[in-house]
């Protein structure tokens, strides 16, 4: 018996489900599977939303001590992106886009302007002799 079995490597192989994945180890038919990830995904909501719901809490008391140093030390608050698209969005007035803000230069871009002004004003001068 014992030849026959190493003869023939199929004879003591372990049982194989079927085909078809009727073989439900759970016992669970498909509907139950459905209204258990149904629950599931209720619960994961759920967790998030708390989650949420803790870090807004968290992040409102981090605010409310932030305003109280501000108001303290007398520093201007930051606006927030909200804030400044809201802005932005008040300076539109056409539908070309919002209007072009005049930049601040700094000490090179104030010579590098000035300087191409004197250049302009140089070629001019010497345009009016030819």
């Amino acid at each position: 018996m014992m030849m026959l079995k190493m003869m023939n490597p199929m004879g003591s192989m372990p049982s194989v489900p079927k085909v078809g994945g009727d073989d439900d180890k759970d016992g669970m038919s498909a509907d139950d599977k459905k209204e258990q990830e149904r629950l599931r995904q209720e619960a994961i909501k759920h967790a998030e939303k708390e989650r949420q719901a803790k870090y807004k809490k968290e992040r409102e008391v981090r605010d409310q001590e932030r305003d109280k140093i501000r108001e303290r030390y007398n520093i201007e608050k930051k606006p927030t992106a909200e804030e400044e698209e809201e802005e932005e969005s008040d300076e539109e007035d056409d539908a070309f886009g919002p209007k072009k803000k005049e930049e601040d230069l700094d000490a090179v871009g104030q010579a590098k302007k000035m300087a191409e002004e004197k250049m302009g004003a140089a070629s001019s001068f010497f345009k009016s002799f030819f």
